[in-house]
């Protein structure tokens, strides 16, 4: 190798490839793409403390990750990078009423947590865990993943008569493929008929609430091992209290506290959807 080869070729690898850097109570993590680096950043980092920002072509990762993002640097490009001083931050827990404009099914963000992104003034500016999301709406996990006729009209199996026909009426309109254009809005149109039929006779009712005893009861041992595919909460907008705390600017919700639908002043209710292709939710007040 000629002389000023193998000097420019040391001097790019003595360049540090990756950096660190405290920016307002966040890390700013710059390095070259790898897709095998960037995999294990999502794997050891919640979705919920990272954010890609695509104009400084960096990650901005909560500070308790430091010690990752430093094994990273090293495990994939041989770097030891400087850890900048950071000021202790102690995560505040608060309550908040989040406009939500859209949300939708629970993914698995790469990290093992599935969760839901929450759009509110035109960002994804909140997170719902999966968690969260089924207690509120009384949809616990189960072998087969199927939901109940309880969770889909989002109650719990002691709902009264007058409650079950509210929360029917109330997914009815929120689901109507004439005002609603999800893709899947006559299939969970049709869901939510059929179970409101089935609850709402308590002849059927009762049988059907047997049912769902001895299917606990035979799939018991079978529920550790279930898969698990994505939960979508039946309502899809709403002005949600919540406690949680702020995360890379985003709200990180621990505790659903109360769910309202967003009423106009003329008493019109805003029906939310995305539909496909579209770059942003459509919103509908019926």
């Amino acid at each position: 190798m000629p002389a000023y080869v193998h000097l420019l070729y040391q001097q790019q690898r003595a360049t540090p490839q990756c950096s660190l850097e405290h920016d307002n109570g966040v890390l700013v993590y710059r390095t070259p793409y790898m897709p095998a680096l960037v995999a294990e950043l999502k794997q050891q980092v919640p979705a919920s403390d990272r954010k890609w920002d695509p104009e400084r072509k960096v990650w901005l990762v909560a500070p308790q990750h430091v010690d990752t993002l430093v094994r990273l640097a090293e495990q994939h490009l041989g770097e030891t990078i400087p850890v900048p001083a950071m000021p202790q931050q102690a995560a505040t827990t608060e309550t908040r009423i989040l406009d939500v404009r859209y949300i939708g099914a629970t993914k698995d963000r790469g990290d093992g947590n599935r969760t839901a992104f929450a759009y509110i003034g035109g960002q994804w500016g909140a997170v719902f865990p999966e968690e969260a999301l089924r207690t509120w709406f009384n949809a616990e996990t189960r072998p087969d993943e199927s939901p109940t006729l309880y969770a889909v009209l989002g109650v719990a199996a002691t709902v009264a008569p007058e409650e079950l026909r509210t929360a029917y009426r109330r997914l009815a309109v929120m689901w109507h493929p004439d005002r609603c254009h999800e893709p899947d809005a006559t299939r969970q149109f049709q869901s939510i008929q059929h179970a409101y039929e089935v609850l709402r006779a308590p002849a059927t009712r009762a049988r059907y609430d047997a049912g769902l005893k001895l299917q606990a009861t035979v799939a018991h041992r079978d529920r550790l091992d279930a898969p698990h595919t994505s939960y979508r909460p039946p309502l899809r907008c709403g002005l949600i209290m919540c406690e949680g705390h702020e995360v890379l600017g985003r709200f990180v919700v621990q505790q659903i506290i109360m769910w309202q639908d967003i009423v106009r002043g003329d008493g019109k209710v805003l029906v939310t959807s995305w539909p496909m292709g579209a770059d942003k939710p459509e919103e509908v007040w019926s």
